[in-house]
């Protein structure tokens, strides 16, 4: 599929398992603490909290799209994205992360993609 980059389509084998589900396949240093995994399909947007210290995966017509991650409060505080969004020129970085911070009035804001912290 265009503006995915086949070698993380999958998941992670050695960098984190939970349950037997793989995370973090990008080795992003700024993953925390992971206790559960969740898996979606095809849905548009991932929620902006989860349960505690857990990763929601979202995979698109059968791939890998993204990884959400959830802090001990079930905050979102980071997303790993595994395509360019059909927009290489904005994403060029394929898988890349995103930081998640809320507003004082619980506004939800991600930030710009960064590549990988590793």
């Amino acid at each position: 599929m265009k503006g995915y980059n086949s070698d993380y389509g999958g998941g992670g084998g050695s960098d984190g398992s939970v349950n037997g589900e793989d995370f973090n396949s990008a080795g992003s240093n700024s993953v925390g603490q992971v206790d559960s995994v969740t898996i979606t399909a095809d849905v548009h947007s991932v929620p902006t909290t989860g349960e505690p210290n857990s990763v929601s995966k979202n995979y698109k017509d059968g791939k890998l799209d993204s990884e959400r991650y959830y802090d001990g409060d079930g905050n979102a505080y980071l997303d790993i994205d595994y395509s360019d969004h059909g927009n290489p020129k904005t994403h060029p970085t394929v898988p890349h992360e995103h930081d998640i911070w809320f507003d004082d009035d619980g506004g939800f804001h991600r930030g710009r993609d960064k590549g990988i912290n590793k």
